[in-house]
């Protein structure tokens, strides 16, 4: 009896889920450095889940973090906005998409660094553990989930 209703329950989150996902933004635009391979990792792992990328190289990636209110502490090797927020770094699609479902008040989410295992870093089987980190207009941060 328990795992029919397990089943049931996971059936419907499934379902949920999936509608919810449906409107989604999936336009995002990603400020890199044209040499970064780890960056173009990311966007291929983007693409591989159904976001429409927009690039736009940079040499200059630090002024557009600046422009976008990103948090010195909290800089990756790459920069992107999707509706209206920043994201900053090798955040997982499942981040993004907790992001847009849920729409805090926030400027926008932070991998900071390059921790391994993150897509765009992967490195066999090692996994860091790390945290995704909020930041606001004011330049508070939290942690917005931790991996």
């Amino acid at each position: 009896m328990k795992s029919i209703l397990m089943s049931a329950i996971l059936g419907v989150l499934a379902i949920t889920t999936a509608f919810a996902s449906d409107g989604l933004v999936k336009d995002i635009v990603v400020y890199k450095n044209p040499e970064c391979g780890c960056c173009t990792k990311w966007v291929k792992y983007l693409q591989d889940n159904n976001y429409n990328v927009t690039i736009e190289h940079t040499r200059d990636v630090l002024a557009v973090k600046k422009r976008l209110g990103v948090p010195e502490k909290l800089a990756a090797c790459h920069t992107a906005v999707i509706d209206g927020y920043v994201v900053e770094g090798h955040i997982t699609h499942r981040d993004i998409k907790r992001l847009l479902l849920f729409r805090p008040d926030i400027k926008g989410i932070a991998v900071p660094g390059m921790p391994v295992g993150t897509p765009g870093m992967e490195s066999g089987n090692t996994v860091q553990p790390y945290n995704v980190m909020s930041f606001d207009e004011q330049g508070a941060v939290e942690v917005f989930v931790e991996h």
